[in-house]
């Protein structure tokens, strides 16, 4: 059956253009009302890029609200929440993917590059899945998805501030996941793979390293990963606390794991010459765990001594 969105409201924040855009046509079209949240504006008389997203989705039957509040603040995540829950009565899913770039050498960053990125990717996570909980907790259902980056799983040069913040997305999906299994809340990440949209001044390194990968706007644009984000944010999703990478029509979950390691024989302590002689043993990936939680971890240590140590 095709997966439905029919008297679900759903909110998508950075929705005004490339991929936010893309999920919120999207949901509209499969049936979703959906709340289209963007800061930004049109260089035109037509206003703003929200409200440009909302007539497309109502040229083509559906039915949408524009937003324009920031989710850089308690307060704008808050009202963001409130226009769905004022225009559509409820909020069903949350998809956090509005963002900012400062693209900057780490010698250069300044805390005017570092505290946007934060507030926006990461605090904006918090201020705009926050309100809508409790809403999603008295349903039993509730979908979110937050939008962490492949530079927050595996780095890159000149992105030190956008790093750790799509870093910290994934522990934030990793904990509202456990919190919301009970009520029904269902909580993964998106890692999406579409670097050709409009992102500010980008370090010649990036651009240089970007050309060689053999991707293009034609194969890596937001079309392309919207199903997988469109399936995260659906009734059909069966999956939770995980993450994924998609574009070029490329799907693959993205995991931590803890390789069992070598474990140091005896009561006394390892020394750090131990750890020395032994680096290749714990950097072994021949066998390793991904523990649900970081209390199963403890779980893991305990097998690995007894099989180690026996």
């Amino acid at each position: 059956m095709p997966i439905s969105f029919d008297g679900q409201v759903a909110i998508v924040t950075g929705a005004g253009q490339g991929l936010g855009k893309q999920y919120a046509l999207e949901l509209g079209r499969r049936g979703a009302k959906v709340v289209v949240n963007d800061i930004g504006k049109l260089d035109s008389p037509e206003g703003s890029a929200a409200e440009a997203v909302v007539r497309e989705i109502e040229a083509a039957g559906g039915k949408a609200v524009a937003s324009h509040d920031t989710v850089a603040t308690p307060e704008g995540g808050k009202a963001i929440v409130d226009c769905a829950v004022d225009t559509f009565g409820t909020v069903n899913a949350v998809i956090h993917n509005a963002g900012v770039w400062r693209h900057k050498y780490y010698e250069e960053m300044t805390p005017d590059q570092l505290d946007p990125v934060l507030d926006v990717h990461l605090r904006g996570a918090f201020f705009v899945t926050q309100p809508a909980w409790p809403i999603m907790q008295a349903k039993g259902y509730g979908r979110i998805v937050l939008t962490s980056s492949s530079t927050g799983a595996f780095g890159r040069v000149a992105g030190s501030n956008y790093a750790a913040a799509k870093a910290g997305m994934l522990g934030l999906a990793r904990a509202l996941s456990l919190e919301g299994e009970e009520h029904g809340i269902r909580t993964n990440c998106i890692l999406p793979v579409a670097p050709f949209g409009d992102r500010g001044p980008v370090p010649a390194t990036f651009t240089e390293q970007l050309k060689k990968t053999g991707l293009s706007p034609e194969v890596a644009g937001p079309d392309r990963v919207a199903p997988m984000v469109v399936y995260l944010a659906s009734s059909a999703c069966s999956v939770n606390g995980e993450a994924f990478s998609a574009g070029g029509n490329r799907f693959g979950r993205v995991f931590i794991a803890v390789a069992d390691g070598w474990v140091h024989p005896g009561e006394s302590c390892a020394t750090a010459e131990d750890i020395e002689a032994h680096l290749s043993e714990i950097e072994d990936r021949s066998s390793y765990a991904i523990p649900p939680t970081s209390i199963e971890e403890l779980s893991v240590i305990g097998r690995v001594r007894k099989e180690q140590l026996g």
